[in-house]
Protein backbone atom coordinates (compact mmCIF):
# COMPACT_ATOMS: atom_id res chain seq x y z
CA UNK A 1 0.00 0.00 0.00
CA UNK A 2 0.81 3.61 -1.02
CA UNK A 3 1.72 6.37 1.05
CA UNK A 4 3.12 7.28 4.58
CA UNK A 5 0.39 6.46 7.03
CA UNK A 6 -1.14 3.29 8.30
CA UNK A 7 -4.67 3.16 6.34
CA UNK A 8 -5.82 0.24 7.97
CA UNK A 9 -9.55 0.40 8.87
CA UNK A 10 -9.24 0.51 12.43
CA UNK A 11 -6.55 2.75 13.02
CA UNK A 12 -7.43 6.67 13.19
CA UNK A 13 -5.34 8.55 10.78
CA UNK A 14 -3.30 11.46 12.08
CA UNK A 15 -5.35 14.92 11.73
CA UNK A 16 -3.92 18.54 10.55
CA UNK A 17 -1.33 19.41 12.65
CA UNK A 18 -1.30 22.22 15.29
CA UNK A 19 0.83 25.14 13.71
CA UNK A 20 1.19 26.95 16.87
CA UNK A 21 1.85 23.47 19.68
CA UNK A 22 4.43 20.86 18.89
CA UNK A 23 2.15 18.41 20.78
CA UNK A 24 -0.94 18.30 22.47
CA UNK A 25 1.00 17.61 25.46
CA UNK A 26 2.72 20.74 24.72
CA UNK A 27 -0.64 22.84 24.13
CA UNK A 28 -2.37 21.23 27.26
CA UNK A 29 -0.08 23.05 29.56
CA UNK A 30 0.40 26.24 28.41
CA UNK A 31 -3.29 26.11 29.01
CA UNK A 32 -3.34 25.00 31.84
CA UNK A 33 -0.36 27.92 32.60
CA UNK A 34 -2.85 30.56 31.06
CA UNK A 35 -5.32 29.82 33.50
CA UNK A 36 -3.48 29.50 36.69
CA UNK A 37 -1.73 33.05 35.44
CA UNK A 38 -4.97 34.10 34.89
CA UNK A 39 -5.89 32.96 38.61
CA UNK A 40 -2.99 33.72 39.91
CA UNK A 41 -1.18 36.74 39.02
CA UNK A 42 -1.70 40.73 38.20
CA UNK A 43 -2.34 40.29 34.15
CA UNK A 44 -2.03 44.09 34.43
CA UNK A 45 0.10 43.81 31.40
CA UNK A 46 -2.17 43.27 29.04
CA UNK A 47 -3.78 46.87 29.58
CA UNK A 48 -0.81 48.66 30.49
CA UNK A 49 1.16 47.75 27.32
CA UNK A 50 -2.00 47.96 25.00
CA UNK A 51 -2.36 44.68 23.78
CA UNK A 52 -5.37 44.83 22.57
CA UNK A 53 -4.29 47.37 19.83
CA UNK A 54 -1.53 45.05 19.05
CA UNK A 55 -4.01 42.06 18.71
CA UNK A 56 -6.13 43.87 16.47
CA UNK A 57 -2.98 45.10 14.51
CA UNK A 58 -2.01 41.28 14.03
CA UNK A 59 -5.53 39.80 13.13
CA UNK A 60 -8.12 42.09 13.00
CA UNK A 61 -10.84 39.47 12.29
CA UNK A 62 -9.98 37.49 15.75
CA UNK A 63 -7.60 39.71 18.09
CA UNK A 64 -8.90 37.43 20.88
CA UNK A 65 -6.94 34.51 19.06
CA UNK A 66 -3.74 36.76 19.86
CA UNK A 67 -4.67 37.74 23.40
CA UNK A 68 -4.80 34.04 23.83
CA UNK A 69 -1.89 33.86 23.45
CA UNK A 70 -0.09 36.58 24.80
CA UNK A 71 -2.41 35.80 28.02
CA UNK A 72 0.26 32.35 28.18
CA UNK A 73 3.89 34.46 28.72
CA UNK A 74 5.25 31.11 27.21
CA UNK A 75 8.81 30.17 28.57
CA UNK A 76 9.23 27.13 26.73
CA UNK A 77 11.46 27.93 23.47
CA UNK A 78 10.76 24.55 22.02
CA UNK A 79 6.71 25.90 21.70
CA UNK A 80 8.62 29.03 20.92
CA UNK A 81 10.91 28.45 18.04
CA UNK A 82 8.09 25.68 16.72
CA UNK A 83 6.04 28.96 16.16
CA UNK A 84 8.76 31.21 14.71
CA UNK A 85 9.61 28.52 11.86
CA UNK A 86 6.08 28.38 11.07
CA UNK A 87 5.88 32.02 11.07
CA UNK A 88 9.09 32.03 8.60
CA UNK A 89 8.00 29.60 6.17
CA UNK A 90 4.94 31.95 5.66
CA UNK A 91 6.95 35.09 5.11
CA UNK A 92 9.85 33.33 2.54
CA UNK A 93 6.86 30.90 0.52
CA UNK A 94 4.34 33.71 -0.44
CA UNK A 95 2.75 30.68 -2.04
CA UNK A 96 1.95 29.08 1.09
CA UNK A 97 -0.27 30.89 3.14
CA UNK A 98 -3.11 32.15 0.41
CA UNK A 99 -3.30 28.22 -1.07
CA UNK A 100 -3.58 27.08 2.09
CA UNK A 101 -6.39 29.10 3.10
CA UNK A 102 -7.64 28.98 -0.54
CA UNK A 103 -8.10 24.76 -0.28
CA UNK A 104 -8.92 25.00 3.53
CA UNK A 105 -12.19 27.23 2.87
CA UNK A 106 -13.13 24.59 -0.14
CA UNK A 107 -12.60 21.58 2.03
CA UNK A 108 -14.87 23.76 5.08
CA UNK A 109 -17.25 24.09 2.47
CA UNK A 110 -16.91 20.37 1.26
CA UNK A 111 -18.09 19.42 5.05
CA UNK A 112 -20.66 22.06 5.69
CA UNK A 113 -22.20 20.34 2.36
CA UNK A 114 -21.67 16.56 3.86
CA UNK A 115 -23.07 17.80 7.44
CA UNK A 116 -26.34 16.46 6.90
CA UNK A 117 -24.72 12.69 6.89
CA UNK A 118 -24.39 10.37 4.93
CA UNK A 119 -27.66 9.18 3.54
CA UNK A 120 -28.58 8.06 0.08
CA UNK A 121 -29.38 10.62 -2.17
CA UNK A 122 -33.38 10.48 -3.08
CA UNK A 123 -32.46 12.17 -6.46
CA UNK A 124 -30.94 13.20 -9.24
CA UNK A 125 -29.59 16.48 -7.56
CA UNK A 126 -28.78 15.13 -4.97
CA UNK A 127 -26.59 12.70 -6.29
CA UNK A 128 -24.71 15.27 -8.31
CA UNK A 129 -24.14 17.11 -4.81
CA UNK A 130 -22.36 14.38 -3.63
CA UNK A 131 -20.04 13.87 -6.43
CA UNK A 132 -19.48 17.68 -6.66
CA UNK A 133 -18.71 17.54 -2.97
CA UNK A 134 -15.84 14.39 -2.87
CA UNK A 135 -14.65 16.32 -6.46
CA UNK A 136 -13.82 19.46 -4.84
CA UNK A 137 -12.59 17.46 -2.08
CA UNK A 138 -10.14 15.48 -4.29
CA UNK A 139 -9.22 18.55 -6.36
CA UNK A 140 -7.94 20.31 -2.89
CA UNK A 141 -5.73 17.14 -1.15
CA UNK A 142 -4.32 17.74 -4.89
CA UNK A 143 -3.39 20.90 -5.05
CA UNK A 144 -1.96 21.18 -1.95
CA UNK A 145 0.13 17.75 -2.81
CA UNK A 146 0.64 20.15 -6.01
CA UNK A 147 2.09 23.00 -3.24
CA UNK A 148 4.03 20.47 -1.02
CA UNK A 149 6.31 19.58 -4.19
CA UNK A 150 6.62 23.31 -6.13
CA UNK A 151 8.20 24.36 -2.70
CA UNK A 152 10.32 21.82 -1.74
CA UNK A 153 13.04 22.70 0.64
CA UNK A 154 11.36 26.21 1.00
CA UNK A 155 8.86 24.54 3.72
CA UNK A 156 11.50 24.14 6.55
CA UNK A 157 9.17 24.05 9.71
CA UNK A 158 8.24 20.91 11.93
CA UNK A 159 4.59 22.35 11.53
CA UNK A 160 4.18 22.76 8.00
CA UNK A 161 6.23 20.05 7.35
CA UNK A 162 3.63 17.80 9.09
CA UNK A 163 1.13 19.29 7.49
CA UNK A 164 2.02 18.17 3.56
CA UNK A 165 3.60 15.00 5.06
CA UNK A 166 -0.52 14.37 6.08
CA UNK A 167 -1.94 15.88 2.90
CA UNK A 168 0.41 13.21 0.83
CA UNK A 169 0.16 10.22 3.04
CA UNK A 170 -3.91 10.61 2.04
CA UNK A 171 -3.28 11.54 -1.54
CA UNK A 172 -0.81 8.31 -1.83
CA UNK A 173 -2.77 5.79 0.11
CA UNK A 174 -5.49 3.51 -1.61
CA UNK A 175 -8.56 4.72 -0.08
CA UNK A 176 -8.04 7.99 -2.16
CA UNK A 177 -6.70 6.50 -5.11
CA UNK A 178 -9.95 4.45 -4.83
CA UNK A 179 -12.31 7.45 -4.45
CA UNK A 180 -10.94 9.08 -6.83
CA UNK A 181 -11.55 6.11 -9.20
CA UNK A 182 -15.17 5.83 -7.84
CA UNK A 183 -16.01 9.29 -8.93
CA UNK A 184 -14.55 9.51 -12.01
CA UNK A 185 -16.84 6.98 -13.37
CA UNK A 186 -19.43 7.91 -11.61
CA UNK A 187 -19.07 11.14 -12.75
CA UNK A 188 -18.52 9.70 -16.46
CA UNK A 189 -21.73 7.47 -16.29
CA UNK A 190 -23.45 10.15 -14.16
CA UNK A 191 -23.54 12.45 -17.14
CA UNK A 192 -23.53 10.06 -20.20
CA UNK A 193 -25.32 6.82 -19.42
CA UNK A 194 -28.86 9.51 -18.77
CA UNK A 195 -29.03 12.01 -20.94
CA UNK A 196 -32.89 11.68 -21.81
CA UNK A 197 -36.15 9.64 -20.16
CA UNK A 198 -38.95 8.72 -22.21
CA UNK A 199 -42.14 8.75 -20.32
CA UNK A 200 -45.56 7.12 -21.11
CA UNK A 201 -48.81 9.00 -19.84
CA UNK A 202 -51.82 6.84 -20.42
CA UNK A 203 -55.43 9.30 -20.69
CA UNK A 204 -58.84 8.44 -20.10
CA UNK A 205 -61.51 9.36 -22.28
CA UNK A 206 -61.64 12.72 -20.80
CA UNK A 207 -58.77 13.27 -21.95
CA UNK A 208 -57.37 13.10 -18.08
CA UNK A 209 -54.40 11.77 -17.58
CA UNK A 210 -54.89 8.42 -15.28
CA UNK A 211 -51.19 6.67 -15.47
CA UNK A 212 -47.75 6.77 -16.09
CA UNK A 213 -44.36 5.63 -15.92
CA UNK A 214 -40.88 5.82 -17.85
CA UNK A 215 -40.53 3.00 -20.79
CA UNK A 216 -36.81 4.01 -21.62
CA UNK A 217 -34.30 6.57 -21.23
CA UNK A 218 -30.86 7.17 -23.54
CA UNK A 219 -27.37 8.83 -23.70
CA UNK A 220 -28.79 11.15 -25.82
CA UNK A 221 -30.59 14.20 -25.08
CA UNK A 222 -33.73 15.00 -27.01
CA UNK A 223 -34.09 18.45 -28.72
CA UNK A 224 -36.93 20.86 -27.90
CA UNK A 225 -39.63 21.36 -30.16
CA UNK A 226 -43.04 22.83 -30.28
CA UNK A 227 -45.49 22.24 -26.90
CA UNK A 228 -47.45 19.01 -26.70
CA UNK A 229 -50.97 20.91 -27.91
CA UNK A 230 -48.91 21.97 -31.40
CA UNK A 231 -48.43 18.90 -32.15
CA UNK A 232 -51.20 17.07 -30.93
CA UNK A 233 -54.01 19.94 -32.65
CA UNK A 234 -51.55 20.62 -35.66
CA UNK A 235 -50.37 17.30 -36.48
CA UNK A 236 -47.47 18.50 -38.02
CA UNK A 237 -44.36 15.89 -38.78
CA UNK A 238 -41.47 18.80 -38.69
CA UNK A 239 -40.50 17.28 -35.59
CA UNK A 240 -38.67 13.75 -34.16
CA UNK A 241 -40.86 11.73 -31.81
CA UNK A 242 -37.86 12.37 -29.30
CA UNK A 243 -37.89 15.85 -28.96
CA UNK A 244 -38.95 17.38 -25.35
CA UNK A 245 -41.77 19.45 -25.19
CA UNK A 246 -40.74 22.01 -22.70
CA UNK A 247 -38.60 22.98 -19.78
CA UNK A 248 -39.18 21.55 -16.31
CA UNK A 249 -39.45 24.04 -14.28
CA UNK A 250 -40.17 24.33 -10.25
CA UNK A 251 -43.18 26.31 -8.59
CA UNK A 252 -40.91 27.14 -5.81
CA UNK A 253 -40.17 30.85 -5.70
CA UNK A 254 -36.33 29.94 -4.61
CA UNK A 255 -34.94 26.65 -6.17
CA UNK A 256 -31.47 26.28 -4.09
CA UNK A 257 -31.63 23.57 -2.14
CA UNK A 258 -34.60 21.82 -3.05
CA UNK A 259 -35.63 19.18 -4.85
CA UNK A 260 -38.21 18.82 -7.22
CA UNK A 261 -40.75 16.06 -7.30
CA UNK A 262 -40.00 15.24 -10.53
CA UNK A 263 -36.30 14.39 -10.09
CA UNK A 264 -36.99 12.16 -7.12
CA UNK A 265 -39.78 10.46 -8.86
CA UNK A 266 -37.41 10.07 -11.75
CA UNK A 267 -35.24 8.89 -9.18
CA UNK A 268 -37.23 6.37 -7.87
CA UNK A 269 -38.54 5.21 -10.99
CA UNK A 270 -34.67 4.64 -12.25
CA UNK A 271 -34.22 2.37 -9.13
CA UNK A 272 -32.32 -0.49 -11.40
CA UNK A 273 -29.39 1.86 -12.53
CA UNK A 274 -28.97 4.54 -9.68
CA UNK A 275 -28.63 1.52 -7.10
CA UNK A 276 -25.16 0.68 -9.02
CA UNK A 277 -24.58 4.44 -8.61
CA UNK A 278 -25.61 3.98 -4.73
CA UNK A 279 -23.12 1.31 -4.21
CA UNK A 280 -20.05 3.05 -5.77
CA UNK A 281 -21.35 6.17 -4.16
CA UNK A 282 -21.02 5.12 -0.70
CA UNK A 283 -17.57 3.83 -0.88
CA UNK A 284 -16.26 6.84 -1.56
CA UNK A 285 -18.28 8.57 0.84
CA UNK A 286 -16.66 6.02 3.96
CA UNK A 287 -13.01 6.91 2.13
CA UNK A 288 -13.94 10.59 2.33
CA UNK A 289 -14.89 9.89 6.12
CA UNK A 290 -11.66 8.46 7.29
CA UNK A 291 -9.45 10.79 4.90
CA UNK A 292 -11.33 14.37 6.08
CA UNK A 293 -10.34 16.30 8.64
CA UNK A 294 -11.67 17.78 11.82
CA UNK A 295 -9.54 20.55 12.52
CA UNK A 296 -10.14 22.77 9.41
CA UNK A 297 -11.43 25.95 11.23
CA UNK A 298 -8.61 25.76 13.64
CA UNK A 299 -5.82 25.76 10.77
CA UNK A 300 -7.46 28.97 9.08
CA UNK A 301 -7.61 30.60 12.95
CA UNK A 302 -4.09 30.06 12.97
CA UNK A 303 -2.92 31.07 9.33
CA UNK A 304 -4.48 34.20 10.33
CA UNK A 305 -2.07 35.30 13.12
CA UNK A 306 0.89 33.99 10.91
CA UNK A 307 -0.65 36.36 8.06
CA UNK A 308 -1.16 39.34 10.13
CA UNK A 309 2.61 39.00 12.13
CA UNK A 310 4.38 38.72 8.23
CA UNK A 311 2.14 41.46 6.98
CA UNK A 312 3.75 43.87 10.19
CA UNK A 313 7.18 42.70 9.43
CA UNK A 314 6.97 43.42 5.43
CA UNK A 315 5.33 47.04 6.06
CA UNK A 316 7.67 48.06 8.64
CA UNK A 317 10.57 47.09 6.49
CA UNK A 318 9.06 48.92 3.75
CA UNK A 319 9.13 51.97 6.02
CA UNK A 320 12.72 51.58 7.19
CA UNK A 321 12.13 49.82 10.64
CA UNK A 322 13.07 46.42 11.06
CA UNK A 323 11.69 43.70 13.09
CA UNK A 324 13.39 40.36 13.62
CA UNK A 325 13.34 37.11 15.10
CA UNK A 326 14.05 36.61 18.78
CA UNK A 327 17.02 34.75 19.95
CA UNK A 328 16.89 32.84 23.26
CA UNK A 329 19.61 32.48 26.11
CA UNK A 330 20.64 30.53 29.03
CA UNK A 331 22.26 33.08 30.64
CA UNK A 332 19.65 34.38 33.29
CA UNK A 333 18.41 37.29 34.15
CA UNK A 334 19.81 39.16 30.45
CA UNK A 335 18.71 40.92 27.25
CA UNK A 336 20.44 42.18 24.27
CA UNK A 337 17.83 44.53 22.17
CA UNK A 338 18.83 46.73 19.62
CA UNK A 339 16.68 49.60 17.93
CA UNK A 340 13.88 48.74 20.08
CA UNK A 341 10.72 50.71 18.53
CA UNK A 342 6.79 50.38 20.25
CA UNK A 343 4.89 49.23 17.47
CA UNK A 344 1.15 50.88 18.74
CA UNK A 345 3.50 54.56 18.93
CA UNK A 346 4.92 53.24 15.79
CA UNK A 347 1.82 52.29 13.87
CA UNK A 348 0.01 55.54 15.19
CA UNK A 349 2.76 57.33 13.38
CA UNK A 350 2.77 55.66 10.25
CA UNK A 351 -0.86 56.31 9.75
CA UNK A 352 -0.54 60.25 10.42
CA UNK A 353 2.61 60.53 7.84
CA UNK A 354 2.19 58.42 4.63
CA UNK A 355 5.77 59.28 3.45
CA UNK A 356 8.05 58.97 6.92
CA UNK A 357 10.48 56.55 7.30
CA UNK A 358 13.23 55.50 9.49
CA UNK A 359 14.31 57.65 12.04
CA UNK A 360 11.72 60.44 11.15
CA UNK A 361 9.35 58.03 11.74
CA UNK A 362 10.18 56.67 15.31
CA UNK A 363 13.18 57.07 17.55
CA UNK A 364 14.55 53.55 18.79
CA UNK A 365 16.80 52.92 21.09
CA UNK A 366 18.21 49.55 22.54
CA UNK A 367 18.25 47.75 25.97
CA UNK A 368 21.02 45.76 27.64
CA UNK A 369 20.33 44.00 30.88
CA UNK A 370 23.09 41.99 32.01
CA UNK A 371 25.51 42.53 35.45
CA UNK A 372 26.73 45.92 34.60
CA UNK A 373 23.26 47.12 35.24
CA UNK A 374 20.27 45.08 35.03
CA UNK A 375 17.34 47.78 36.82
CA UNK A 376 16.80 50.90 35.21
CA UNK A 377 16.15 54.42 36.70
CA UNK A 378 14.89 56.04 33.74
CA UNK A 379 14.30 60.09 34.28
CA UNK A 380 13.69 62.81 31.79
CA UNK A 381 11.47 65.45 29.95
CA UNK A 382 8.00 65.24 29.76
CA UNK A 383 6.61 64.13 26.73
CA UNK A 384 10.40 62.78 26.17
CA UNK A 385 9.16 59.19 25.60
CA UNK A 386 9.50 57.59 28.33
CA UNK A 387 6.06 55.40 29.06
CA UNK A 388 6.78 54.38 25.05
CA UNK A 389 10.09 53.10 25.78
CA UNK A 390 8.52 51.32 28.84
CA UNK A 391 5.89 49.92 26.30
CA UNK A 392 8.00 48.91 23.47
CA UNK A 393 10.26 46.60 26.25
CA UNK A 394 7.40 44.94 27.58
CA UNK A 395 5.97 44.32 23.97
CA UNK A 396 9.19 43.48 22.93
CA UNK A 397 9.66 39.96 25.89
CA UNK A 398 5.98 39.36 25.28
CA UNK A 399 5.97 38.87 21.27
CA UNK A 400 9.45 37.05 21.82
CA UNK A 401 7.95 34.55 24.15
CA UNK A 402 4.56 34.50 22.27
CA UNK A 403 6.67 33.04 18.95
CA UNK A 404 6.47 36.54 16.96
CA UNK A 405 8.58 38.95 15.21
CA UNK A 406 9.61 41.69 17.89
CA UNK A 407 9.96 45.19 17.40
CA UNK A 408 13.57 45.50 16.87
CA UNK A 409 16.56 44.68 14.94
CA UNK A 410 18.14 42.40 16.69
CA UNK A 411 16.55 40.95 20.11
CA UNK A 412 18.56 38.40 22.04
CA UNK A 413 16.46 37.29 25.59
CA UNK A 414 16.68 34.95 28.58
CA UNK A 415 13.02 34.53 28.79
CA UNK A 416 11.11 36.14 31.95
CA UNK A 417 8.46 34.23 33.98
CA UNK A 418 6.19 37.03 34.08
CA UNK A 419 5.64 40.57 33.28
CA UNK A 420 4.45 42.34 36.24
CA UNK A 421 3.64 46.11 35.26
CA UNK A 422 2.79 49.36 37.76
CA UNK A 423 1.10 51.90 35.39
CA UNK A 424 -0.86 55.17 37.06
CA UNK A 425 -4.76 54.33 37.85
CA UNK A 426 -7.67 56.45 37.79
CA UNK A 427 -7.48 57.69 41.70
CA UNK A 428 -9.84 55.63 43.46
CA UNK A 429 -12.28 57.40 46.42
CA UNK A 430 -13.83 56.70 49.71
CA UNK A 431 -12.05 55.36 53.03
CA UNK A 432 -8.85 53.69 53.01
CA UNK A 433 -8.70 53.85 49.33
CA UNK A 434 -6.62 57.04 48.14
CA UNK A 435 -4.62 55.92 45.54
CA UNK A 436 -1.24 56.07 47.60
CA UNK A 437 -2.87 53.25 49.96
CA UNK A 438 -3.80 51.48 46.67
CA UNK A 439 -0.32 51.88 44.64
CA UNK A 440 1.23 50.19 48.12
CA UNK A 441 -1.05 47.20 47.94
CA UNK A 442 -0.37 46.85 44.93
CA UNK A 443 3.44 47.01 45.01
CA UNK A 444 2.90 44.52 48.33
CA UNK A 445 1.00 41.96 46.03
CA UNK A 446 3.94 41.95 43.29
CA UNK A 447 7.05 42.01 45.63
CA UNK A 448 5.15 38.84 47.11
CA UNK A 449 4.92 37.20 43.74
CA UNK A 450 8.11 38.54 41.50
CA UNK A 451 10.83 36.40 41.23
CA UNK A 452 14.27 36.80 40.37
CA UNK A 453 13.44 35.66 36.29
CA UNK A 454 10.53 37.94 36.22
CA UNK A 455 10.52 41.12 34.48
CA UNK A 456 9.15 44.83 36.10
CA UNK A 457 7.88 47.88 34.34
CA UNK A 458 6.85 50.49 36.77
CA UNK A 459 5.22 53.74 35.66
CA UNK A 460 5.63 57.08 37.82
CA UNK A 461 4.72 54.83 40.65
CA UNK A 462 4.74 56.45 43.80
CA UNK A 463 3.31 60.22 43.29
CA UNK A 464 0.77 60.33 45.41
CA UNK A 465 2.74 62.02 48.80
CA UNK A 466 5.23 64.37 49.58
CA UNK A 467 7.99 64.96 47.45
CA UNK A 468 10.68 63.75 50.01
CA UNK A 469 8.43 60.95 51.44
CA UNK A 470 7.79 59.86 47.28
CA UNK A 471 11.74 59.72 47.35
CA UNK A 472 12.24 57.69 50.23
CA UNK A 473 9.40 54.89 49.50
CA UNK A 474 10.81 55.32 45.85
CA UNK A 475 14.25 53.96 46.58
CA UNK A 476 13.28 51.52 49.41
CA UNK A 477 10.72 49.77 46.85
CA UNK A 478 13.38 49.78 44.10
CA UNK A 479 16.52 48.22 46.56
CA UNK A 480 13.33 45.72 47.45
CA UNK A 481 13.32 44.58 44.09
CA UNK A 482 17.09 44.60 43.12
CA UNK A 483 17.78 42.64 46.22
CA UNK A 484 15.28 40.19 44.82
CA UNK A 485 17.13 40.33 41.31
CA UNK A 486 14.16 41.11 38.71
CA UNK A 487 15.18 42.80 35.21
CA UNK A 488 13.37 46.09 35.35
CA UNK A 489 12.46 49.92 34.52
CA UNK A 490 11.12 52.63 36.63
CA UNK A 491 9.89 55.43 34.92
CA UNK A 492 9.58 58.00 37.18
CA UNK A 493 9.89 62.19 37.70
CA UNK A 494 11.72 61.22 41.33
CA UNK A 495 15.01 62.11 39.83
CA UNK A 496 16.55 62.19 43.47
CA UNK A 497 15.84 58.41 43.04
CA UNK A 498 18.42 58.52 40.31
CA UNK A 499 21.08 59.49 42.22
CA UNK A 500 20.73 56.96 44.92
CA UNK A 501 22.03 54.27 42.42
CA UNK A 502 25.14 53.91 43.95
CA UNK A 503 23.87 53.29 47.63
CA UNK A 504 21.19 51.15 46.44
CA UNK A 505 24.12 48.95 44.54
CA UNK A 506 26.56 49.05 47.37
CA UNK A 507 23.99 46.67 49.33
CA UNK A 508 25.71 43.57 49.82
CA UNK A 509 22.94 41.57 48.57
CA UNK A 510 21.82 43.34 45.22
CA UNK A 511 21.80 41.44 42.89
CA UNK A 512 20.62 43.24 40.44
CA UNK A 513 22.38 46.49 39.24
CA UNK A 514 20.73 49.79 39.48
CA UNK A 515 21.69 52.58 36.61
CA UNK A 516 20.03 55.91 36.16
CA UNK A 517 18.79 56.26 32.36
CA UNK A 518 17.77 59.38 30.84
CA UNK A 519 15.06 60.59 27.92
CA UNK A 520 17.52 63.26 26.13
CA UNK A 521 16.63 66.82 24.89
CA UNK A 522 18.25 69.55 23.35
CA UNK A 523 19.27 72.06 26.12
CA UNK A 524 19.33 74.58 23.97
CA UNK A 525 15.78 74.80 22.65
CA UNK A 526 14.12 71.78 25.32
CA UNK A 527 13.27 69.54 21.66
CA UNK A 528 12.59 66.06 22.90
CA UNK A 529 15.36 63.24 21.33
CA UNK A 530 13.47 60.35 22.56
CA UNK A 531 16.80 58.39 22.84
CA UNK A 532 17.06 56.78 25.90
CA UNK A 533 21.08 56.92 27.28
CA UNK A 534 22.70 56.07 30.68
CA UNK A 535 23.96 59.29 32.52
CA UNK A 536 22.62 61.25 35.61
CA UNK A 537 19.18 62.80 35.45
CA UNK A 538 18.56 66.15 33.66
CA UNK A 539 18.27 69.47 35.88
CA UNK A 540 14.44 70.30 34.66
CA UNK A 541 12.10 68.33 33.39
CA UNK A 542 11.37 70.98 31.00
CA UNK A 543 7.48 70.98 32.20
CA UNK A 544 7.63 74.30 31.34
CA UNK A 545 7.44 73.90 27.50
CA UNK A 546 4.46 71.92 27.38
CA UNK A 547 2.47 74.73 29.85
CA UNK A 548 3.68 77.73 27.77
CA UNK A 549 2.79 75.58 24.36
CA UNK A 550 -0.85 76.23 25.35
CA UNK A 551 -0.70 80.19 25.79
CA UNK A 552 -1.60 80.11 29.66
CA UNK A 553 0.27 83.14 31.10
CA UNK A 554 -0.21 85.81 33.51
CA UNK A 555 0.75 88.75 30.70
CA UNK A 556 -2.02 86.86 28.48
CA UNK A 557 -4.86 87.14 31.27
CA UNK A 558 -3.54 90.25 32.16
CA UNK A 559 -4.12 91.60 29.14
CA UNK A 560 -7.55 90.00 28.78
CA UNK A 561 -8.77 91.49 31.98
CA UNK A 562 -7.55 95.18 31.05
CA UNK A 563 -9.65 94.77 27.82
CA UNK A 564 -12.82 93.88 29.74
Amino acid sequence: MKGSFDMDKTSPLPDIPDLLYPTAQKRDALNRRRTELADKFPCTYINDLMTDTVASMICRRNPQNVQKLFREMCTDTEVINYRLDALEDVMNNPKLSPAVHSAAEKLLETESKNSGGNGSPDSFTALSDRIEMLDSYISCMESLNSLSEELGGGIRSEAFRSFFEIIKGRCECEEFAQMKRDISELKEAFSKKIRSVTVAINFNQEMRPVSAGIVSYSDKPAGEKLNVFDRLFYKTSAYSDTVVSGKLRSGLPNQDGFLSEADKALFEALEKLTSAYMKRLEGALKAYDRLSFSRLSMLTGQLEIYDGIAKIAMTCDARGIKMCRPEFTDTPRTAEIKDLFDPCFYFKAAASDSEAKGDDLVVRNSLTMDDSGRFFILTGANNGGKTTFLRGAGLCFLMAQTGFYVPAESCKICPCDFIFTHFPKEEETGINASRFTNEIKDLKQISDLITENSLLLMNESIQSTTPKECAEIAAEITRIFCIIGVRGIYATHITDLAYRCDDIAADPDCRSMPVSIVAGVDKESGKRLYRIERGEPLKQSYAKDIFDSFGINAENIRRRVHRS
